[in-house]
């Protein structure tokens, strides 16, 4: 027979799960009332993303990675695709600026390429 601190804990841990969702949803959801955001898509994906979440559907970190490799490939095979996988995996002289919360990250690769003859 289950004990009532063990019923009790995990209530309070289902409940610590479920305040956490919340709270990031309602921090997701700060972001929809910018004036500059179309608020009834911004929150229609904030409650997609809560529902993928909570389903396990999510990338993980490293997955973001794997998906703009793949998104290389598109690229015309050559300096074109070469230039590209040097900007996501940061190779050769590759530097970044900006934020995706300040609307997005600039990868900049700077390779020379000989002039035709």
């Amino acid at each position: 027979m289950k004990s009532i601190y063990h019923i009790a804990s995990r209530a309070l841990i289902a409940g610590g799960a479920v305040m956490v969702a919340a709270s990031a949803f309602a921090q997701a959801t700060v972001t929809c009332e910018d004036p500059r955001v179309d608020r009834t898509a911004c929150y229609r994906e904030a409650a997609a993303a809560q529902e993928a979440k909570r389903q396990g559907r999510l990338n993980s970190p490293g997955g973001y990675d794997e998906n703009a490799l793949k998104r290389c490939q598109r690229q015309p095979a050559g300096h074109a695709r070469t230039a590209c996988e040097k900007r996501v995996t940061g190779a050769g002289n590759t530097t970044m600026h900006g934020s995706v919360q300040g609307g997005g990250k600039i990868r900049r690769n700077e390779m020379p390429v000989e002039p035709k003859k």
